[in-house]
């Protein structure tokens, strides 16, 4: 009996080594870098009481009058989710900087020009002030806050819940970003946008939210609303396959397409398979909301999304809900998807046919 169990739990192994391949919980250099020259700029609100924010600010506080500090000061009215751009380093300690290409929201409000100039600046900034011997002395309270947010991740099964629902691999990779001097909020980074060479990553940035936290303790940290990441944008890696495979159904559905309402502008959707890609990715996280969350979460995601004007999710979430997670019919989602492309036109036939 203990002879098998050992086999089993070998066996196990490479299980175990590709979910961790898929799942990097740190503190990125690059956003940490930028996060701190935002703050000694004053265009970052204040980290939370910690030894780490303490130590942060002491060891960079004398820099505040560096290049890459006056150019972020320049730009006016700056926002906390530019340190992003510290996804455009690579290669650490002997950084390496990609110009982001194409239609760069940043580039639109402070200029190409500037933009660049500042991420080259606040290389410089690395390099003056020795950011990576700091970045090397904290490395063990970095690798500690990290595998406590993975035990965490486990705990809640975010990522298994999305694999349980569609029931074949993928390709998914994901990235937590903890950034011990964020007192402000979680966010999405769309790395795919900033640096092609990781735009194979999910990336999600969560921060210290202690407001009246011990200064002599460490940064604690949170994933508030991470399910609406790993369910929303993990769905889009899912189905990218199904979507090629059933482009001509798709496009047959394109009278569907409400290009005209407000939310689709907004969301700058212009085309049908743009629309009908996020519709369906939508309904899927709603009826995961159903299913693991509670009735009253579901029924915001529904009202959220018909504000939006998805408004075929609120017909798409409980089909999907009833048909494919409350059913044993169906292998998996593959098999499961035409019958999604079925029910819109059935529910929607096309005028005059």
């Amino acid at each position: 009996m203990k002879k098998l169990l050992t086999i089993c739990l070998l066996s196990m192994l490479p299980l175990l080594a590709v979910c961790q391949e898929k799942l990097t919980v740190k503190v990125h250099p690059g956003v940490e870098l930028f996060t701190i020259i935002q703050i000694l700029a004053e265009k970052y609100p204040q980290p939370n009481p910690s030894a780490y924010s303490k130590e942060a600010l002491e060891y960079f506080g004398k820099f505040k009058e560096h290049p890459a500090v006056k150019k972020v000061q320049s730009f006016g009215n700056t926002y906390t989710d530019l340190v992003e751009l510290g996804w455009c380093m690579s290669d650490f300690p002997n950084i390496k900087i990609y110009e982001p290409t194409g239609d760069v929201n940043w580039y639109k409000m402070y200029g190409k020009e500037n933009v660049l100039e500042y991420i080259k600046l606040c290389r410089d900034f690395f390099n003056d002030t020795k950011f990576w011997d700091f970045y090397q002395q904290h490395l063990p309270s970095y690798t500690t806050w990290g595998n406590q947010m993975k035990h965490k991740l486990d705990s809640v099964q975010y990522i298994k819940n999305l694999q349980d629902f569609y029931r074949y691999n993928a390709d998914v990779k994901w990235y937590i970003c903890i950034d011990p001097l964020n007192s402000w909020g979680s966010h999405a980074i769309m790395t795919k946008t900033l640096n092609p060479q990781f735009s194979d990553l999910l990336v999600y940035n969560t921060g210290y939210f202690t407001r009246g936290g011990k200064p002599d303790a460490d940064p604690v940290f949170e994933f508030k609303d991470f399910e609406n990441l790993v369910w929303h944008e993990g769905s889009h890696v899912y189905v990218n396959t199904l979507l090629k495979e059933h482009e001509k159904e798709i496009d047959a559905l394109e009278y569907l397409f409400n290009k005209d309402d407000d939310g689709q502008k907004r969301n700058n959707i212009s085309t049908w398979r743009y629309c009908f890609d996020e519709t369906l990715v939508r309904s899927i996280t709603a009826a995961l909301y159903k299913k693991y969350r509670t009735e009253r979460l579901y029924k915001r995601q529904l009202a959220k999304e018909t504000l939006s004007d998805f408004i075929y999710v609120d017909e798409l979430a409980p089909f999907i809900y009833n048909n494919y997670i409350n059913s044993n019919k169906y292998k998996n989602f593959t098999e499961f998807f035409p019958q999604v492309l079925k029910f819109l036109k059935e529910k929607h036939p096309q005028p005059g046919k």
